[in-house]
């Protein structure tokens, strides 16, 4: 493979490959090999988003957002149980359906 040195590109040129790369998770060289190849016609387009999919609306996590999250639920869960006083029984223990 060919090795190519770029010089004096446009700031907003380069933000804008920032942002992407951040959005996308990926290497400033894996997207700047993405927009080469779509700008010359050789990339297949990306897929349309599934119809319904909840993803397209709110976003998705990452595998450290995704991660991050289920130690926090972890974290929450192993918390002692401070259930109020009306919702116990002489004995300490949950009423039903509590």
């Amino acid at each position: 493979m060919a090795d190519f040195l770029l010089r004096d590109i446009d700031e907003r040129v380069a933000e804008r490959i920032k942002e992407i790369a951040r959005q996308k998770g990926w290497p400033l060289n894996d997207v700047i090999l993405l927009l080469v190849k779509q700008a010359l016609g050789l990339a297949e387009p990306e897929p349309a988003p599934i119809p319904g999919d909840i993803a397209r609306l709110t976003g998705a996590w990452n595998d450290d957002e995704s991660r991050a999250f289920q130690e926090a639920m972890a974290a929450l869960n192993s918390l002692p149980d401070d259930a109020p006083a009306y919702l116990l029984d002489e004995k300490g223990n949950k009423l039903p359906g509590q």
